[in-house]
C-alpha cells in the first residue's frame, strides 16, 4: 500500500501494476505476474491478438481489450496515448478498483510505447505505475539466433524506421512485420542501403513452443514469404566489411533536416537547392579559414559544424531527388580514404610524404579507368575554384609535367617582367572609345598575366597566394579600424584629414602589432 501526504492528511496514492505476459508461452510468465492476473479486480490487454489471451480464458480470468483504438484511432501514436490517458481517468474513477492490471505482450519495457507513455505521464495525474517485468520476445529472438551482440543490436519498430538512422554494422531486429505490404516496405527500405542478396531472416512466435519458425531468404526475396503475421519479426545481420560501430553519428543533424525539409518543416530551407546553398557553403568555408587564422577553437568548432550542416544539407536534397543519401556519401568518402592509403590499409610501403602523393595520384587515375587516356593534363582542375587558387592548381599540374621554373629567382624575374609590361600598358593612352576600351583589355590581360606570375612566387615559396591575400586584407580592415575609432576618437572629420595624416595613423596601427 503507497501513501503520500498532503498537509496533516495521509492520502491514498492510486495504482496501476503493469505486467508482462511473455513471448507467448505459459511456462514464461512469471508467478508474480500470474497471482496479480488472478488477484486483480480489473484487467485491462492492450490487444487479445497473444497466445496468452487463450490461458486467461480457460482460467476464466476476466479482461478488456484496446483493439477498438487500433479501428478508431488515425495513428499508432494515439492508440498508446489513448491507452495511456484511458487507464489513468479509470484508476481516479468512481467507484475505486482496488487493482487494475495491465497486460502486455513480452517485457512491459521493450518496445511498449503505450507503457512508456503511461509512465511519463502517471507521476502529473498523481498515479504510480508498478511494473513487473516478463521475458520479452527479444530474448526468445536471441535464442533462436544465437549471435554475438558485441558489434550492436538495435530493436526498430518497421512502421517508423527510415534508412538514415540505421547503422550497417549493427546486428537489426525489425518488429511488427504483420502482413507482405508491411514486409514490402521495410524491403524497399533496406534495399537503400543492402545488396539485395544480403540474407536475412524472418523470426515467427519466437518462444511459442511447436510454432517457433526461423526463416532465412535473400533481402530481395523478402515480401515473397507468404506467412506474415502479428508475430514475426525480421532479423538483418550486420553487413560484411562493416566492423565498427559508428561512434560520431550523424544521425541527430539528419534528423533536423527531415524535419525542416518535411511539408510543414521551414518554408525558407523547403526553398532551397544545390545552387541556392552554393553562396551558403562559400561563406561558411571562408568563416573556417578565419576561424583557424585567429587560433580561435570555440569559433572553430561552431564554423565546423556550420560546414557540416552544409553537407547534410545538401545530402538531404539529394534523398529527397533520389539521388543519394548521407550514407552513401560518408560511405563513398571512406572507401576513397583506405583506397588511397594503401601505406596504412595496405602491404605498399612508402619513404615519405612526396611518395604518398605520386601514390595518391597515381590511384586516382586507376580508379578514373580508361577515361584517363583522355584527358587532358588541366582538364580535371576545378573550373569554380577561386581565382588565385585555380591558379595555383594548374601551377601544380604543369609542374608535373615539367612545365615550370627551375628556381624562384626565374619565377621573380617573371613577375618583374609582367609588372613592365602592365607599366608600358598604363603609360599608353586612348582617345577614341573603341581604343580605350581596347586598352582596358590589354591592361586587364597584364594585371591577370602580373597576378598569375606572382602566384607562382607563392607556389615556389610553399605558400598559399589565396591565404596571403586574406590575410593582407584581413590586416587593412585591422588597421582601418584603427585609423576610424582614432578619426572619431578625437573629434575629427574625414575630409579634414589628408593621406599624409592618415599614413601616420596607419603607421601608429602597425606599430600596435595590428
Amino acid at each position: 500500500m503507497w501513501y503520500h501526504y498532503l498537509g496533516k492528511e495521509m492520502t491514498r496514492l492510486k495504482e496501476i501494476f503493469v505486467v508482462g505476459l511473455g513471448a507467448g508461452s505459459f511456462s514464461q510468465l512469471t508467478l508474480e505476474t500470474w497471482e496479480l492476473l488472478n488477484s486483480a479486480e480489473l484487467i485491462f490487454l492492450r490487444t487479445a491478438r497473444h497466445p496468452m489471451v487463450e490461458q486467461l480464458r480457460a482460467q476464466g480470468i476476466p479482461f478488456q481489450t484496446f483493439d477498438h483504438l487500433y479501428e478508431e484511432k488515425a495513428s499508432f501514436e494515439q492508440v498508446y496515448a489513448g491507452i495511456a490517458e484511458t487507464l489513468l481517468a479509470r484508476c481516479k474513477a468512481e467507484p475505486p478498483v482496488e487493482k487494475i492490471v495491465y497486460a502486455v505482450p513480452g517485457h512491459p519495457l521493450v518496445g511498449e510505447k503505450s507503457v512508456e507513455i503511461l509512465l511519463e505521464r502517471a507521476p502529473r495525474a498523481g498515479v504510480r505505475v508498478n511494473v513487473y517485468a516478463g521475458i520479452s520476445f527479444v530474448d526468445s529472438i536471441l535464442n533462436l539466433l544465437q549471435i554475438d551482440l558485441t558489434a550492436g543490436f538495435a530493436i526498430w519498430d518497421t512502421l517508423t524506421v527510415t534508412p538514415g538512422r540505421l547503422n550497417l554494422a549493427c546486428h537489426q531486429l525489425f518488429t511488427q512485420v504483420y502482413n507482405r505490404l508491411v514486409a514490402s516496405e521495410l524491403k524497399l527500405t533496406l534495399l537503400e542501403l543492402y545488396p539485395a542478396e544480403h540474407q536475412v531472416k524472418i523470426i515467427q512466435a519466437a518462444g511459442i513452443p511447436g510454432q517457433e519458425k526461423l526463416v532465412p531468404v535473400p533481402l530481395c526475396e523478402l515480401d515473397h514469404w507468404p506467412g506474415f503475421d502479428h508475430l514475426t519479426s525480421v532479423y538483418v545481420p550486420p553487413l560484411p566489411g562493416r566492423d565498427t560501430v559508428c561512434r560520431y553519428p550523424l544521425d541527430p543533424l539528419a534528423s533536423v533536416l527531415d524535419r525542416l525539409l518535411a511539408p510543414d518543416g521551414c518554408p525558407w530551407d523547403r526553398e532551397q537547392t544545390h545552387a541556392t546553398l552554393k553562396r551558403c557553403l562559400l561563406e561558411e568555408t571562408y568563416e573556417v579559414l578565419e576561424a583557424i587564422d585567429d587560433e580561435d577553437m570555440e569559433e572553430l568548432k561552431e564554423e565546423l559544424g556550420d560546414v557540416l550542416l552544409q553537407v547534410v544539407f545538401h545530402a538531404a536534397l539529394a534523398q529527397r531527388r533520389g539521388d543519394f543519401d548521407l550514407n552513401e556519401v560518408v560511405e563513398r568518402v571512406t572507401a576513397k580514404m583506405i583506397h588511397r592509403h594503401p601505406h596504412v590499409f595496405g602491404e605498399v610501403v612508402v619513404h615519405d610524404a612526396d611518395d604518398v602523393i605520386r601514390n595518391w595520384e597515381k590511384i586516382k587515375k586507376e580508379e578514373k579507368g580508361n577515361n584517363v587516356a583522355k584527358e587532358r593534363v588541366l582538364d580535371s582542375v576545378n573550373r569554380h575554384l577561386p581565382a588565385l587558387l585555380m591558379a595555383e592548381e594548374v601551377q601544380k599540374k604543369a609542374r608535373k609535367v615539367g612545365f615550370d621554373w627551375s628556381e624562384v629567382q626565374e619565377s621573380l624575374a617573371k613577375v618583374e617582367e609582367e609588372l613592365q609590361e602592365l607599366k608600358a600598358e598604363i603609360s599608353n593612352g586612348g582617345e577614341v572609345e573603341e581604343e580605350k576600351a581596347r586598352l582596358l583589355a590589354r591592361r586587364e590581360d597584364e594585371l591577370g598575366d602580373l597576378l598569375f606570375a606572382v602566384v607562382n612566387v607563392a607556389r615556389f615559396l610553399d605558400l598559399s597566394a589565396e591565404v596571403a591575400l586574406l590575410k593582407a586584407v584581413q590586416r587593412f580592415i585591422r588597421r582601418f579600424n584603427y585609423i576610424e575609432d582614432e578619426v572619431v576618437e578625437k573629434g575629427q572629420k574625414w575630409e579634414e584629414l589628408d593621406l599624409k595624416a592618415l599614413d601616420r595613423i596607419w603607421e601608429k596601427a602597425k606599430s600596435h602589432g595590428l
